[in-house]
């Protein structure tokens, strides 16, 4: 009889700094983190959204675009070995369409990707001038089960962690390079506002609820951090600090979904055919 697979998952979120338009340094700096996880005993790595060739990209985004099998994903792949490794990329897809992407790499290649869907296109934002949406929803394959992955707008739109959630991710990773409003209270406004939804998604959604986002400065902004995990139900497990870089390691068990959803079945109830307004 086949042994069930594990549900017990050590998680990395690398919240690091990076270089604008510097993809090879970048790179080797995923391949110092990588190795700072691999000696943590870390199972799957994530890094920030376009963690290889910072944010705010503008003009410079066609010269730093990689292709899904570029040398430099499968060198970062194979280095990896046996860890899976979750990092922000610019994708050149079809047809020259440049794409804010999150790519895994698996077993020494990329094994899949998810593009940013919601691109922000208001105040410093200038996503849609640069990249084409993603159209697809999709979950990754992992040993330890299905994951979820969006990139930071994306979530601002419920609809689309409900959706992972139905159809059975216990885990949703967020990237994120979201930057910073200084408010009156103790931690950024800008992240009080990300605690929230990461806590308000693994409540409605009954997951696990990664959040990694990146440090530094940038073109006169900065990026706080606050890399986060929450418990299914909204509790939160662990927080790296603010303003540096850090590694923040923590063990999950996806059966913890499971055990919610058998008490609070939101999702066993969730309904498609209510009559109303759509838009």
């Amino acid at each position: 009889m086949a042994e069930s697979p594990s549900t017990l998952l050590k998680i990395g979120l690398a919240q690091i700094d990076c270089r604008l338009g510097d993809v090879e340094r970048n790179a080797e700096r995923h391949l110092d983190w990588i190795e700072r996880a691999r000696a943590a005993g870390v199972d799957l790595l994530v890094f920030p959204e376009l963690s290889l060739t910072g944010y705010r990209l503008l003009h410079l985004t066609p010269r730093v675009a990689l292709p899904p099998g570029s040398p430099i994903l499968r060198r970062l792949a194979e280095a990896a070995r046996p860890m899976r490794v979750l990092l922000g990329f610019v994708e050149e897809g079809e047809r020259g369409v440049l794409h804010n992407s999150a790519v895994l790499l698996s077993d020494g290649e990329p094994s899949y990707v998810h593009r940013k869907l919601y691109l922000p296109t208001y105040g410093i934002f200038q996503e849609e001038r640069f990249f084409g949406a993603g159209r697809r929803l999709e979950l990754a394959d992992l040993p330890w089960g299905k994951v979820g992955v969006l990139i930071c707008e994306d979530l601002w739109h419920p609809e689309l962690a409900r959706r992972l959630a139905v159809a059975g991710t216990r885990l949703i990773i967020v990237l994120s390079a979201s930057p910073g409003r200084i408010g009156a209270g103790a931690l950024p406004e800008s992240h009080e506002s990300w605690e929230t939804l990461t806590r308000s998604t693994a409540l409605l959604d009954t997951c696990w609820v990664a959040y990694c986002g990146r440090v530094g400065w940038e073109e006169g902004s900065f990026y706080p951090g606050g890399s986060h995990v929450v418990r299914p139900g909204g509790e939160m497990m662990e927080r790296a600090p603010l303003l540096v870089e850090h590694l923040l390691v923590t063990e999950i068990d996806l059966r913890d979904s499971d055990r919610l959803r058998w008490r609070l079945p939101l999702l066993d109830d969730e309904r498609f055919d209510i009559a109303g307004p759509t838009s």
